[in-house]
């Protein structure tokens, strides 16, 4: 019975991460070079296009996980799918500040859908022990392909024109929308039951991830590191082309424009997460919350050297090296944490807190990532990415205290042992 579960679920699970990644891409290695010289905007236009991203995230989050679990994970991630190739089209089609800004809309109420649903889908999909080992296979198809997108994205916008990697990332996530209809199994997944009408199931559903967060503390303590990891990632990838460009600086020979090495190092971070993600799915074991708090501990705490150190050294050799330590060690942390989120949940309602987790990443980020900035014009983006590296390392407290105060009977009750909300 597994193993048929996980011949179904295991090539379009790698295959849409690939797609996803090599569409999104394709997309992103165009967009910043788009709204600055195509659509003309401003500085203060560039960060409310970001804000006009993460508020649409912050306030779908939590209702979209409600409808992934209550209705479908899998139309949810069909939906969410095709919300983000219509935004990426309006983007490159109209290079105007309100219709860029319409886009982010369409792409953060998209990503809502996704996030959340896809990480239970994969859960009650895959019949596997330990996720962490499927999610760091994901991760290297992920990889794969945010770097064939990268590549493609550069020689579509250098040949057709900025506008070119967009549209065509957009039309690349519709067809995978149309792709994953076809396809997609969900053969694990029991709806919340409906009988009192879809509005009230969807609020019971919401109403038990709350009790589940109340009881199992282990989550309060996974939401507080979300919302610190938040925070820290948006000020870093806002902050670290400009950090690279005009603090430590290019060389001039060979003469290359600045984003063929910006392209150039975004390469080799994909290409390293691919190997570091193949050793860490041989090594890296999630099975209990001890073993993935651990695991987590180290990660973030070579995360926060790197981006100190990246923030502090002047030679691009050195600086590159950090940026791609960091890069790689991001990445590895991205699906050992979702695995640890999910060993404290049910099927029921866990694309709902994990919508919730995704809704405290951006409150993180609308809160911590401007004032990181600020400080950082203030300071100078160097002192800005050594303010970000103490951000991340903050985590690591809440890691000891969960390695030492929980250890085995770190998920508490079951939920119906609480009382009700």
């Amino acid at each position: 019975m597994i193993e048929s579960r996980r011949r179904n679920f295991r090539p379009v699970y790698l295959a849409t991460e690939f797609g996803w990644s090599f569409f999104s891409l394709m997309v992103f290695t165009a967009s910043g070079l788009f709204m600055i010289q195509i659509a003309h905007l401003d500085a203060l236009q560039l960060v409310l296009v970001g804000t006009a991203l993460e508020t649409a995230a912050f306030v779908f989050e939590v209702p979209t996980g409600v409808v992934a679990d209550t209705v479908s994970r899998r139309l949810s991630i069909i939906v969410g799918t095709a919300l983000m190739g219509l935004g990426f089209i309006v983007w490159g089609a109209a290079p105007l500040f309100l219709t860029i800004v319409l886009a982010q809309v369409l792409w953060g109420i998209g990503s809502t859908f996704i996030s959340g649903a896809w990480e239970a889908w994969i859960a009650d999909e895959s019949g596997e022990p330990d996720l962490g080992k499927v999610m760091l296979a994901g991760t290297q198809a992920e990889s794969a392909g945010a770097l064939a997108g990268l590549l493609t994205g550069i020689v579509l916008g250098a040949v057709i024109g900025l506008a070119a990697p967009m549209i065509v990332g957009g039309v690349g996530y519709l067809a995978m929308a149309i792709g994953l209809a076809a396809v997609m199994p969900e053969s694990h997944f029991s709806p919340a039951p409906r009988d009192r009408g879809a509005a009230r199931a969807m609020w019971s559903t919401f109403r038990e991830g709350l009790v589940t967060v109340r009881v199992r503390p282990v989550l309060f303590t996974i939401f507080a590191i979300t919302f610190i990891g938040g925070a820290a990632s948006e000020a870093f990838d806002r902050l670290w082309q400009l950090h690279l460009v005009d603090d430590v600086g290019l060389p001039s020979a060979p003469a290359l424009e600045p984003i063929v090495w910006i392209g150039l190092i975004s390469a080799a971070a994909y290409g390293l997460a691919i190997v570091a993600a193949r050793i860490a799915q041989r090594w890296v074991v999630t099975e209990t919350h001890l073993q993935a708090a651990r695991t987590l501990l180290i990660v973030d705490a070579i995360l926060m050297l790197a981006i100190i150190g990246f923030g502090l050294v002047g030679g691009l050799a050195a600086a590159a090296t950090l940026y791609l330590v960091a890069r790689t060690a991001r990445r590895l942390r991205n699906p050992i944490y979702s695995a640890w989120i999910n060993q404290s949940l049910t099927s029921a309602i866990r694309a709902t807190v994990l919508s919730m987790d995704a809704q405290l990443d951006a409150l993180g980020q609308i809160i911590g990532g401007p004032i990181i900035g600020a400080f950082a014009v203030a300071a100078g983006t160097g002192k800005g990415m050594v303010v970000v590296g103490l951000v991340v390392g903050s985590s690591l407290l809440l890691y000891w205290r969960t390695i030492w105060l929980h250890g085995r009977d770190v998920i508490g009750p079951p939920p119906s042992a609480a009382p009700g909300l």
